[in-house]
């Protein structure tokens, strides 16, 4: 079932520049540290994050068997 996740980034608070190497913090309405967590490797999550910007709304699934989230379009 798609849930809505907020997603955090790093970023270089002088420049205001993403660090696209970095893990990124994913939290959701699920309470523990299995859901909320850092994630790393999603390339196409990070690429539509905008300039300036340090978090946005993205829709995702929980994948029970790999137990990790499977992102889908970014909501705001």
């Amino acid at each position: 079932m798609k849930e809505i996740v907020v997603v955090t980034v790093a970023f270089d608070w002088e420049t205001g520049e993403i660090d696209f190497k970095a893990p990124f913090m994913v939290n959701s309405n699920r309470p523990g540290t299995l859901y909320n967590r850092l994630c790393e490797n999603e390339p196409e999550v990070i690429a539509q994050i905008r300039a300036g910007e340090w978090r946005a709304r993205f829709e995702a699934v929980w994948d029970d068997e790999t137990e990790n989230w499977k992102f889908g379009k970014r909501v705001s």
